[in-house]
């Protein structure tokens, strides 16, 4: 496709190129500008700018290391140098010709673009790319120039502007930049199958700072031999393509923060050619027959796809807190308060959503029904009846399709993506239960009233009129907090599918982990719960930190809660045996345990003897099976206790009639072994 493009759209301009230079290096000034201008509460806007223009000087860099930039080589040679210096690259890296372990680096920064942890993937390849080279002259020379400009920055930087002023104007506009790179080599990554290519869209001022980035890492793909037009010409060379190609692929940034792996199925048309591309994804038939279902939103445009009303809300409460902590004077007794709600509301979720209604792992009398309904209301999360349809069906259709919160469509789905958009269908999941429950009939009827008049004026009210902070009341105390305390509970449906240890099972995506555990009000031993879904207890260890198991537990001591289930202690370590066992044969397959029995050759007891005479074989025989010690010359005992058997049996001697082998002894051995004896 590249090879069709005009002759004109490969020339090097020189002016241009220094255009695209000074503009980078501009807008890099700019971003540096703000974060040294603006007010603590809008650095974030800063560091934002700054880190993606960043991206344009990789972009510059990039190209010149590939002599797509100038027409002078020495020129590019510079100019790649020291725009990669501030991102820590040593240029060398990103030459044409790569050293065979960059070439291997690359395709694990490939492969782990397609997971779970894509937005690692360009931290990987900067530790790669600096730690893992071939040490060429000219590996060695760019190395050289990186590690001098290190050693001469960080000290001066710190010196210059304190350790605060080297986090704040270099060490988070870098994870800015990472971000973003990263988000391009997924995208170069989901951009094909079977060579054909779909471009991603970003947001036009991404574009602009960039410098096209994107597209010219899916150009890149494009030719095997990296031919593709200078970096200024990136954009050009697209529009091209989409003119040469019918129904060209394009899909949103969206898409990509979206999908773990792409189900995306479009087709590219050149003229007089149709090459068709289907991306389907793991859990899809890759057969012919395996058609895509038709969407209800097909031919619909985009804004008919979202919860409107959610997005809005979910949007605007963060912005709103953030500027009522910036225009509000600090009052102790507030932030207080703001605490209080935000553990009230979580506790309300764990322990009475989730685990009571959702799971019935204990009963409770009416009145404690009524507190924690009352609890769970104030945190904006649906009502009871809602909320447990979509946890029921998560826990019966995880990581599938009719998943609510299917975290295999990536983090930010699970997080709360899935609150965004509408459904293509609802899910099948039982709660007539909970619909003849005459707490939850009321709390579901007039539950917009309760959720703001608990959740937000409540704490407003009690700020106010008891220390006159009614605007810390109304931001802080009521909006912050639950806005604090949404963002922890959605982590139950993203961080705890992601960080941590498959304790008792791998079959699904939940992990154990105390640090989602202090985040989620202790729903972060997940592998656990998605095992044990009945259990009271998520936490299971006395040190395990679970203020819902706590409560539950107290009130029982009083009667307020009964029948508290738990699942037999004797499954747990059932689980943990089973897990370390599937470990224990992962590893035991990486090692070489020396040549299968059955594929030895078979040998005569005098077929052994003619070797060791005639050839002069080093053979002994153990336990009918035929060794090779040719290359064994370090027996503890001597040389001597090798030889006496050569060509013999030792299965006695080697079993215990003098000396019983050590596992270690018998491992080595089984390294060395060469026939099977036979008659």
């Amino acid at each position: 496709m590249l090879s069709k493009l005009p002759k004109d759209v490969y020339e090097k301009s020189t002016g241009t190129a220094t255009k695209k230079l000074l503009l980078s290096i501009g807008l890099v000034s700019v971003g540096v500008i703000l974060v040294h201008m603006l007010p603590w509460y809008l650095l974030p806007i800063g560091w934002v700018i700054m880190g993606t223009a960043c991206c344009g000087l990789f972009a510059i860099g990039y190209a010149c290391g590939n002599d797509l930039f100038f027409k002078n080589k020495g020129i590019n040679y510079l100019v790649g140098t020291l725009c990669m210096l501030p991102l820590m690259y040593p240029l060398e890296y990103w030459k044409n010709k790569i050293d065979e372990k960059a070439g291997k680096t690359r395709n694990l920064v490939s492969k782990l673009a397609m997971g779970h942890f894509w937005w690692l993937s360009s931290i990987i390849q900067w530790v790669n790319s600096n730690f893992t080279f071939n040490f060429s002259a000219q590996m060695i020379a760019s190395v050289s120039i990186l590690y001098v400009f290190i050693a001469l920055f960080f000290p001066l930087m710190t010196y210059g502007f304190g350790l605060w002023g080297l986090f704040k104007f270099y060490i988070i506009p870098l994870f800015v930049y990472h971000f973003w790179m990263s988000t391009f080599i997924k995208a170069s990554n989901l951009s094909f199958i079977n060579d054909s290519p779909t471009f991603f869209t970003f947001p036009k001022w991404v574009q602009y700072l960039t410098q096209d980035f994107n597209i010219g890492l899916t150009l890149t793909h494009l030719s095997n031999n990296l031919r593709v037009p200078p970096s200024y010409k990136w954009k050009e060379a697209y529009m091209v393509l989409k003119e040469e190609c019918k129904n060209i692929t394009e899909l949103s940034f969206s898409d990509i923060l979206t999908k773990i792996e792409p189900a995306i199925i479009k087709s590219i048309e050149p003229k007089n050619q149709t090459l068709s591309v289907e991306f389907e994804s793991s859990t899809t038939s890759t057969t012919p027959a395996a058609a895509k279902k038709p969407s209800k939103f097909d031919g619909l445009p985009w804004y008919s796809k979202v919860q409107w009303t959610t997005t809005i809300f979910i949007t605007l409460t963060p912005i709103l807190s953030i500027y009522g902590m910036a225009t509000t004077d600090f009052h102790v007794k507030t932030y207080i308060t703001a605490f209080l709600s935000y553990y009230i509301a979580g506790i309300g979720i764990t322990a009475g959503y989730h685990r009571l209604f959702s799971h019935r792992s204990y009963d409770a009398t009416w009145p404690v029904r009524v507190v924690l309904t009352l609890m769970g209301s104030t945190a904006f999360e649906m009502s009871v009846i809602d909320w447990c349809h979509d946890h029921r069906a998560h826990h019966r259709f995880t990581d599938t399709d009719k998943d609510p919160y299917n975290v295999k469509k990536g983090f930010f789905w699970a997080h709360m993506g899935w609150l965004i958009f509408k459904r293509e269908e609802e899910p099948d999941a039982d709660v007539t239960d909970l619909k003849n429950d005459w707490v939850l009939y009321y709390q579901h009827k007039y539950y917009m009233l309760l959720s703001f008049g608990l959740g937000i004026f409540l704490p407003m009210w009690i700020c106010g009129n008891y220390w006159g902070d009614w605007r810390g009341g109304f931001f802080v105390a009521g909006i912050a907090s639950k806005v604090l305390m949404m963002q922890c509970t959605f982590c139950i449906n993203s961080l705890a599918h992601y960080l941590g240890e498959a304790t008792y099972t791998d079959q699904r995506s939940p992990r154990d982990s105390a640090i989602t555990s202090l985040v989620t009000f202790g729903e972060g031993y997940h592998n656990f719960h998605h095992e044990f879904p009945y259990d009271y207890r998520n936490g299971i260890h006395l040190s395990a930190y679970d203020p819902g198991k706590w409560l539950i537990c107290f009130l029982s001591w009083f009667g307020l809660t009964y029948n508290l289930k738990r699942f037999p202690a004797e499954l747990f370590v059932k689980g943990k045996i089973q897990m370390a066992e599937k470990k224990i044969q992962e590893q035991r397959k990486a090692l070489f345990w020396g040549k299968d029995i059955s594929q030895l050759p078979s040998y005569t007891r005098a077929q052994v003897k003619e070797m060791v005479q005639k050839e002069k074989k080093q053979w002994i025989i153990i336990s009918d099976v035929v060794y090779d010690l040719a290359e064994f010359n370090y027996h503890p005992g001597g040389q001597q206790f090798i030889d006496d058997y050569i060509g013999k049996d030792a299965t006695k001697a080697f079993n215990g009639v003098v000396y019983d082998h050590s596992f270690a002894a018998r491992n080595i051995l089984d390294t060395m072994r060469v026939g099977l004896l036979v008659n």
